[in-house]
């Protein structure tokens, strides 16, 4: 996706979008053409020689290759190869297997005795820096020593559009698009999340709690009006919070983990100005008691009630973010992972909307929603520095203009593709930024059968609603549910060597 730099009082034009994935002529990319070609080329060799055997073995084994390493079954946005199809599921059966897939905590768990109720898998290893930035105000940062990176969440408190002036809201995501932009032009930025939590709750526990706070001897007028008040609030409220989370890759960064950290406190300040000048309100950098809250809740929902009565009465929760895991986690499934009495389910998002984009486009998707107990919205951006911007741009147009070349008939579409590259070209070249684009949506239900049907279809509905394009984490729910919470887990880090091969051919 690129994002113009541009002044606060025009419209930032989101649209101008980069594929995720490779382009296809004729359901092959450019390298499966390359060693189709390549196989062709050798197989007339070898039968001008008289060597039949081994002209078919070569073309036999270059077939087989597309086949599984190259095509796509399920759409050339969403579909998978065989090969990664295979991968994925093999994967998940020996994570099974070595009892990966199963994380229980407690007493009776074999966690070491001081760490009883931590996190599972991978998220065990997070380590917990505090501090204090240049302006006094307390942050936690996360050091991920698996992937080498330090982890800034920010708590956001962004205000709705539906009472918001078209001024306001056009000066919003004009300073949105500049905090994008800024992701690039900063080397060490692996990359950033924004995730929106949402859910409707009951307003009964406010209302009981209303009542259980009313003073006895409080004249009968008094309490009779508290409670008439209470009762009149309506049965379900909305409750969201947005998260932002930085990543800094600690190697790009400085010599050492301490320096790194000395670095990030240095630039929370300017990050904090810029996510509240682009509309998200009451900004801070979370600590880690902030970012355990919102861990606890999404592990299981329930406990955003009891958190939100422990503020009331000012009661502050002590526990570290280390420190927040489930009671149990269950990735044993497929599709759906169990955690805490709860049922969750991941749709990952490969391609932009088909539609004109505006800042309604998506609106439907980050509102609370029925169907679900918790709904997280991701956003992932994955900068592109500016010594790759250009080159990236050249290529896409390139193979743009062969993919379109090289069809019979040119349709409206091939046009608008080349349109599209040639534009986005011109940008970068005039200064824009490119940051690399996806989403990811997990969704919480009741672990039965017709939850988990409804919540299939509404989380179907939102996103068709929105033309996306979608598919669901089938063998990988866990590692995928874990994404979506603010801890800054970058999903492109944690690629295996095979997997980035697999990446650059199909």
């Amino acid at each position: 996706m690129s994002t113009e730099q541009i002044t606060p009082t025009e419209r930032t034009r989101f649209g101008n979008w980069i594929p995720v994935r490779k382009a296809t002529l004729g359901g092959l990319t450019v390298v499966g053409w390359g060693i189709l070609l390549t196989a062709l080329i050798l197989m007339v060799l070898f039968f001008t020689r008289g060597a039949f055997g081994a002209g078919l073995i070569v073309i036999t084994a270059a077939l087989v290759f597309e086949l599984v390493f190259v095509l796509r079954f399920g759409g050339d946005a969403t579909g998978e190869t065989i090969a990664s199809r295979l991968s994925t599921a093999l994967s998940g059966v020996r994570r099974v297997d070595r009892g990966e897939a199963r994380f229980n905590s407690g007493l009776f768990s074999n966690l070491p005795a001081d760490n009883l109720t931590g996190l599972p898998g991978l998220l065990g290893n997070l380590r917990e820096i505090d501090g204090t930035d240049g302006r006094g105000d307390p942050f936690t940062l996360l050091f991920d020593p698996n992937v080498q990176t330090v982890t800034a969440v920010f708590a956001c408190n962004p205000e709705g559009t539906d009472l918001q002036q078209r001024a306001k809201i056009d000066q919003d995501i004009a300073w949105y698009g500049n905090v994008i932009a800024s992701l690039s032009r900063d080397s060490a930025i692996a990359g950033a999340v924004t995730i929106v939590d949402s859910a409707l709750r009951s307003s009964e526990p406010l209302v009981q709690k209303i009542a259980s706070d009313i003073d006895p001897q409080a004249p009968a007028v008094a309490r009779q009006a508290m409670m008439e008040a209470a009762q009149r609030l309506p049965e379900r409220y909305a409750e969201l919070s947005t998260w932002v989370t930085i990543s800094w890759s600690v190697p790009a960064l400085a010599g050492g983990v301490e320096d790194a950290v000395a670095e990030v406190a240095s630039k929370l300040p300017y990050h904090v100005d810029a996510l509240r000048d682009a509309g998200g309100g009451a900004v801070v950098t979370a600590t880690s008691g902030m970012i355990a809250d919102a861990v606890r809740v999404a592990y299981s929902p329930e406990r955003s009630t009891e958190i939100a009565s422990d503020e009331l009465r000012g009661h502050h929760n002590a526990l570290r973010v280390t420190e927040a895991g489930p009671d149990y986690f269950d990735d044993s499934n497929r599709r759906v992972c169990l955690h805490d009495e709860v049922a969750s389910m991941t749709a990952l998002v490969l391609a932009p909307p088909r539609l004109h984009i505006t800042e309604e486009t998506l609106a439907p998707l980050f509102r609370p929603s029925e169907r679900f107990l918790r709904k997280r919205v991701v956003t992932f951006y994955r900068p592109v520095s500016a010594a790759k911007s250009t080159a990236l741009v050249e290529q896409m147009g390139a193979t743009a203009s062969t993919v379109a070349s090289a069809k019979a008939r040119r349709t409206e579409r091939d046009n608008r593709v080349v349109q599209h590259a040639a534009k986005l070209e011109q940008e970068v070249t005039s200064g824009a930024a490119i940051t690399r684009f996806g989403m990811a949506v997990t969704v919480t239900f009741e672990p039965d059968t017709r939850s988990y049907r409804e919540a299939t279809l509404k989380l179907k509905s939102l996103l068709e609603a929105s033309s996306l394009t979608y598919r669901f984490c089938e063998h990988d729910a866990g590692p995928a549910f874990h994404t979506t919470l603010p801890l800054g887990i970058l999903p492109w880090l944690y690629e295996t060597q095979i997997e980035k091969v697999m990446g650059k051919v199909a």
